[in-house]
Protein backbone atom coordinates (compact mmCIF):
# COMPACT_ATOMS: atom_id res chain seq x y z
CA UNK A 1 0.00 0.00 0.00
CA UNK A 2 2.85 2.70 0.84
CA UNK A 3 4.29 1.85 -2.74
CA UNK A 4 1.06 2.26 -4.28
CA UNK A 5 0.88 5.68 -2.58
CA UNK A 6 4.57 6.48 -3.55
CA UNK A 7 4.16 5.91 -7.04
CA UNK A 8 0.44 7.47 -7.58
CA UNK A 9 0.35 10.26 -5.50
CA UNK A 10 2.31 13.21 -5.64
CA UNK A 11 2.99 15.74 -2.81
CA UNK A 12 5.49 17.96 -3.30
CA UNK A 13 6.49 21.74 -2.41
CA UNK A 14 8.40 22.80 -5.40
CA UNK A 15 9.77 26.43 -6.54
CA UNK A 16 5.59 26.43 -8.46
CA UNK A 17 4.09 26.01 -5.13
CA UNK A 18 6.38 28.33 -3.12
CA UNK A 19 5.86 30.88 -5.96
CA UNK A 20 2.11 30.93 -5.87
CA UNK A 21 2.38 31.12 -1.81
CA UNK A 22 4.82 34.20 -2.24
CA UNK A 23 2.14 36.07 -4.82
CA UNK A 24 -0.81 35.38 -2.35
CA UNK A 25 1.65 36.65 0.83
CA UNK A 26 2.01 39.57 -1.35
CA UNK A 27 -1.00 40.65 -2.65
CA UNK A 28 -2.75 39.51 1.21
CA UNK A 29 -0.14 42.09 2.50
CA UNK A 30 -1.01 45.12 -0.65
CA UNK A 31 -4.61 44.41 0.85
CA UNK A 32 -3.94 45.24 3.97
CA UNK A 33 -1.80 48.67 3.50
CA UNK A 34 -4.27 49.18 0.84
CA UNK A 35 -7.46 49.00 4.28
CA UNK A 36 -4.87 51.07 6.21
CA UNK A 37 -4.41 53.94 3.51
CA UNK A 38 -8.42 54.24 3.21
CA UNK A 39 -9.26 53.80 6.72
CA UNK A 40 -6.49 56.70 7.55
CA UNK A 41 -7.68 58.63 4.74
CA UNK A 42 -11.42 58.64 5.87
CA UNK A 43 -12.76 57.19 2.92
CA UNK A 44 -13.65 53.96 4.63
CA UNK A 45 -17.43 53.54 6.25
CA UNK A 46 -17.34 53.31 9.37
CA UNK A 47 -19.45 50.10 9.57
CA UNK A 48 -16.09 48.26 7.73
CA UNK A 49 -14.05 49.16 10.44
CA UNK A 50 -15.79 47.02 12.98
CA UNK A 51 -13.25 44.41 14.35
CA UNK A 52 -15.19 41.81 13.27
CA UNK A 53 -15.13 42.98 10.09
CA UNK A 54 -11.90 43.56 9.22
CA UNK A 55 -10.50 40.62 7.87
CA UNK A 56 -13.64 40.05 5.28
CA UNK A 57 -12.59 44.00 4.09
CA UNK A 58 -8.72 43.19 3.82
CA UNK A 59 -10.01 40.00 1.67
CA UNK A 60 -12.33 41.66 -0.34
CA UNK A 61 -9.75 44.53 -1.12
CA UNK A 62 -6.84 41.60 -1.86
CA UNK A 63 -9.21 39.95 -4.16
CA UNK A 64 -9.97 43.12 -6.14
CA UNK A 65 -6.82 43.81 -6.43
CA UNK A 66 -5.73 39.88 -7.56
CA UNK A 67 -8.51 40.70 -10.06
CA UNK A 68 -6.61 43.82 -11.45
CA UNK A 69 -3.31 42.38 -11.32
CA UNK A 70 -4.99 39.30 -13.76
CA UNK A 71 -6.24 42.21 -15.87
CA UNK A 72 -2.98 44.09 -16.18
CA UNK A 73 -1.08 40.70 -16.71
CA UNK A 74 -3.40 38.99 -19.44
CA UNK A 75 -3.69 42.91 -21.52
CA UNK A 76 -0.29 44.07 -21.68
Amino acid sequence: MNDFIKNNIKIGFGKKEATKITKGVAIGGVGAVAYSVITDLGYMPSAFTAPDMVPYVVAGLSSIINTVRHFIAKHT
